[in-house]
């Protein structure tokens, strides 16, 4: 009697790499990333030109960008390298990080293309969620960022000035979106087959004018629909 085998199928690390210029910071995220096994680091850069040969890397599938990164003098640079990454690599997840709450700052790099806005203090554990999630094609964005920026007071859920009326479902999905959550994720959390998030998710973009979830989530920023 012939014995079969069964293999595991062969797990693919996530291919990441670090943009900071503090050279301090670049090797604190390094760390973090080469902490987890399921993550494997190409290479780091200080600045936007230096960062440029990492985007030609086609296993490149996350950057983690520092959005305070000063080049030349030039103090938004982190929002031209996510511009840059953007356009030269649309398949790549951007996750920038911000020392501190600038609301103007962290809206202009989800505008430029950012997939993911987490604060520097992240926590070793959530960094590494984050970075999977944005692999996956989702959002991300800290709790604490997302009060400040989804929680805007002077306008009710749902009824932005000229904005779409979103479905209390709809509501609670675009919410899940933009916390990063996937449409497994999300059926789970609220109790029904995948199948339905995506046909929610389809009426949602087209309410929304969009048509991926990246920009689903900016539309949900800017105009304060959650």
């Amino acid at each position: 009697m012939l014995e079969t085998r069964t293999t595991s199928p062969v797990v693919v690390p996530i291919a990441t790499a670090v943009v900071a210029d503090r050279e301090t910071t670049r090797a604190a995220l390094l760390e973090l990333l080469e902490s987890d096994p399921e993550l494997t680091v190409i290479g780091s850069a200080a600045s936007v030109q230096a960062s440029l040969p990492l985007l030609d890397r086609p296993e490149l599938r996350v950057v983690l960008v520092n959005l305070g990164l000063s080049d030349g003098g030039e103090d938004s640079a982190g929002l031209t390298f996510i511009r840059t990454a953007k356009e030269k690599r649309p398949d790549v997840g951007i996750l920038s990080l911000k020392r501190d709450i600038d609301e103007h700052r962290l809206r202009a790099a989800l505008d430029a293309g950012a997939d993911a806005c987490c604060m520097a203090t992240i926590s070793e554990y959530r960094l590494h969620q984050a970075i999977k999630a944005v692999a996956s094609g989702a959002t991300w964005l800290d709790a604490e960022i997302s009060r400040i920026l989804l929680h805007a007071p002077q306008r009710a859920p749902g009824k932005a000035q000229g904005g779409p009326h979103l479905s209390p479902r709809e509501q609670q999905i675009l919410r899940l979106l933009t916390d990063g959550y996937t449409n497994e994720d999300i059926a789970e959390r609220l109790a029904c087959a995948p199948a339905t998030v995506k046909t929610h998710l389809a009426h949602l973009f087209a309410k929304l004018g969009v048509h991926d979830r990246v920009s689903a989530a900016v539309a949900a920023l800017r105009g304060g629909l959650l």
